[in-house]
């Protein structure tokens, strides 16, 4: 039977120094470091975890602000949303959920939003600065926010005693703030990483090739034991609705458990990582607002 990497103990750890560091930024800034979070979908795989990360961030001494804006105000009410959001001197970080509303995820939102509040790096900025990194070193020294969830994936490795230097890692997935930065955190700790997506030839092979498959498409239960090499370690970051209407990921957990070496359960695996990471990061934005960082 495959072991399971659970995140619940290593989200623990993170929000325990979380909550720490929010009382010490509370009593630099003479309130609670605060969290704007701008969902235009309710019942969006997302917004599953909005309510978590808003309990999440009342117990760790973080302020939330939920904003459900409507949808028929446009693209531009969106942008001035952001462009608020950022000259708020009260907001700290800014949290946007996708999807987003079709024509309002575009270049011109991610200028607009200040890399200084962006715990998620959702902006340009602070994308490019990731993808210009080439070492592990350099995203770590390098002080700006990097993508969540891409970052839970590697910390849950890590916590897990899975070295991903020299190993050969298929990421599934090309999504720009989950597969995308994983594959590029991954080749910065020194992993041979395959890039995996729809139009990908013989995904089987690739597959089968892989000592670690990290999936993130989006599928429930896509991920088959016929489809990866006997021993192999699952990350499983999908978040997903599956047949019995119950949460599931990306990939077939039950059937994965005698084929698999090592596998995250979902929900229960990346997921409280991810959350953790995001709560860091939005007193990390407020953080820097005590230094008087941009």
């Amino acid at each position: 039977m495959a072991d399971i990497i659970e995140g619940k103990t290593l989200s623990r750890s993170i929000l325990a120094e979380v909550s720490s560091r929010a009382a010490a930024a509370a009593s630099a800034l003479g309130r609670k470091p605060s969290l704007a979070i701008i969902n235009y979908y309710a019942d969006s795989p997302s917004a599953i975890y909005v309510k978590r990360k808003m309990t999440a961030c009342a117990a760790a001494g973080i302020e939330t602000r939920l904003l459900m804006p409507d949808e028929a105000k446009g693209k531009e009410h969106f942008f001035g949303l952001l462009r608020e959001l950022g000259a708020d001197a009260g907001t700290d970080a800014i949290m946007v959920e996708r999807p987003l509303p079709p024509g309002f995820d575009v270049p011109e939102a991610w200028e607009l939003l200040d890399p200084a509040k962006d715990p998620d790096a959702l902006s340009t900025l602070n994308m490019g600065r990731l993808f210009l990194a080439k070492t592990w070193r350099e995203i770590e020294e390098g002080g700006s926010f990097v993508p969540c969830t891409a970052l839970a994936v590697v910390k849950i490795m890590r916590h897990a005693g899975i070295d991903p230097s020299g190993r050969e890692i298929a990421v599934v997935g090309r999504s720009a703030i989950v597969g995308r930065p994983a594959a590029h955190m991954l080749t910065c700790l020194d992993a041979t990483v395959t890039l995996c997506h729809s139009r990908t030839k013989d995904i089987a092979a690739v597959l089968k090739r892989a000592e670690i498959v990290v999936t993130a498409i989006g599928k429930a239960l896509w991920l088959k034991p016929g489809m990866i090499s006997p021993g192999a370690t699952v990350i499983d970051v999908g978040t997903n609705i599956g047949p019995d209407g119950k949460m599931c990921g990306d990939a077939d957990f039950a059937a994965l458990a005698g084929t698999a070496g090592r596998i995250t359960p979902v929900p229960g695996g990346v997921g409280p990582v991810t959350l953790a990471c995001l709560l860091e990061a939005a007193v990390k934005a407020a953080e820097k607002r005590t230094r008087g960082e941009k």
